[in-house]
């Protein structure tokens, strides 16, 4: 009997601060909800072939998004997101275009490159941070592993995030080199290939989120 009742101190002395612990991790996280409003989504696209002196290079805008932003109170490490996109959304953002190549190019966007209509959704959900490192105050700098599904293919990739987080608010921005062919995209082309895109877009990102 006085066994029995010394193994269950010993348990009860051992796995309590475990689970205490647990609990106080969970209570001082903090989720934030991006605010789409504030926030800016575009993708670079730079021009190629052999007519590219006659094509131009595109930023593509991005108008529906929305998602959310855990980090514990003490920093970004062990944090998570999520992030959903309309594919439909994205939209030719330049302003020197006239009318006629903007329509053409957003009907070929989603008609042919992306294939929204297919494939509504892009969504990036994180796996894990990497280790964060303060600039002081409230700044940080970390990479993002994480999921990314566009055009129906998951990928698994890192993304370079500079941070500025408060009880209130977080702000991060960052950009990331996607090659469209990993994803089963075609890039945009036409007269054969002589004025296309290329493979490599640059995506860009200031989110902020609030609590």
């Amino acid at each position: 009997m006085m066994k029995r009742i010394l193994a269950l101190v010993c348990l009860l002395v051992f796995c309590m601060p475990v689970t205490n612990l647990e609990i106080h991790a969970a209570q001082k996280s903090r989720t934030y909800k991006i605010i789409a409003a504030e926030s800016n989504l575009w993708v670079y696209v730079a021009k190629g072939g052999l007519l590219s002196a006659l094509a131009h290079n595109h930023n593509i805008g991005v108008r529906s998004f929305s998602g959310t932003v855990t980090v514990p109170e003490s920093g970004a490490s062990g944090g998570a997101l999520m992030l959903e996109i309309d594919a439909a959304s994205l939209n030719v953002a330049d302003k020197g275009i006239n009318e006629k190549d903007r329509a053409e190019i957003t009907k070929s966007m989603h008609g042919e490159v992306l294939q929204s209509d297919k494939f509504a959704k892009i969504i990036f959900k994180s796996v894990s941070v990497g280790e964060v490192k303060s600039s002081g105050g409230d700044n940080y700098s970390f990479t993002v592993q994480g999921d990314l599904t566009l055009h129906g293919v998951t990928k698994r990739i890192g993304v370079a995030v500079a941070a500025t987080i408060t009880a209130q608010q977080l702000k991060a921005t960052g950009k990331y080199t996607l090659k469209q062919s990993l994803f089963g995209i075609t890039p945009y082309s036409k007269a054969g290939g002589a004025v296309k895109v290329k493979d490599d877009v640059i995506v860009n990102f200031s989110v902020v989120a609030k609590a």
